[in-house]
């Protein structure tokens, strides 16, 4: 049985798709804003009520691993996230059963991988988080993208536990007078 029925009022397959979306439209501006972290990775600036020295100079090989290795992921999630709503668009539940698991295995990593280098970032900045307005921002946003992402995965859970209660029913009564154009 599915976790859930429906989901803000919406149908499962309807809640993916604005999941969907949804990782398109925040990813795309995570993206957005590592590259603008990439373009602002050799400028030093002081923190004022913080630490008088040159800021992420010593650190700035570690800060670039991080944002491409994190852009990367953000432009695989992008193109899978278009990808699976074509499918959902236009395609038969059957014919995409296996590729929404195959997305929700590789959403759980793209969040986990992007959970540790914000982890790691955030900690680099330490105290100093919230002294700089756009740290705050930044922090901020990829703590409403994480929650956003934690309840996309229920959903996406949820939604391939009735594809697969939908696919064995109709498998156990196929048999009789009704038969599905795609069996």
């Amino acid at each position: 049985m599915a976790l859930m029925r429906r989901f803000l009022c919406w149908y499962l397959r309807t809640a993916s798709f604005v999941g969907f979306i949804y990782v398109v439209v925040t990813a795309s501006s995570a993206l957005l804003l590592r590259a603008l972290d990439v373009a602002a990775i050799g400028t030093d600036f002081s923190i004022s009520r913080g630490f008088n020295v040159p800021w992420r100079s010593h650190q700035w090989q570690a800060f670039l691993s991080s944002d491409i290795i994190v852009a990367f992921c953000h432009i695989c999630i992008i193109l899978f996230s278009i990808y699976m709503i074509y499918n959902v668009t236009q395609l038969h539940f059957v014919l995409y059963m296996k590729n929404l698991q195959y997305y929700n295995y590789c959403f759980i990593m793209y969040t986990v991988i992007e959970f540790c280098f914000s982890v790691f970032e955030f900690s680099f900045y330490g105290m100093n988080t919230f002294r700089r307005e756009y740290v705050v921002f930044i922090w901020l946003w990829w703590l409403m993208r994480a929650a956003g992402n934690v309840v996309f995965m229920f959903v996406l859970h949820a939604r391939s536990t009735e594809m697969e209660e939908e696919m064995a029913m109709e498998l156990r009564y196929s048999d009789k007078k009704y038969v599905h154009s795609y069996a």
